[in-house]
């Protein structure tokens, strides 16, 4: 994998607990998490607004937001919730 994934703390323990209750969602989540790794601007769109760094993919009714590091090769993962 050409990136390296982060994970805000937010994010780290809302799948510590969707790895108990909805383990299906969660292995999507892992697809997702590999494509972003290795390429990480094919996979989602840019957010809009106050959120133009930010990068959001869809996974069923949730929207997981991401940002890119070029410069040191890190996608953080922000923020996984539900979609509004």
């Amino acid at each position: 994998m050409p990136y390296t994934l982060e994970l805000a703390d937010s994010v780290r323990d809302r799948l510590r607990k969707m790895v108990k209750k909805d383990s299906a969602t969660y292995k999507r989540l892992e697809k997702v998490f590999v494509q972003i790794a290795e390429n990480p601007l094919d996979v989602g769109k840019w957010m809009h607004g106050e959120y133009a760094m930010v990068r959001e993919k869809h996974v069923g009714h949730f929207v997981l937001k991401y940002t890119i590091n070029e410069k040191t090769k890190v996608v953080t993962i922000v923020d996984y919730d539900h979609h509004e």
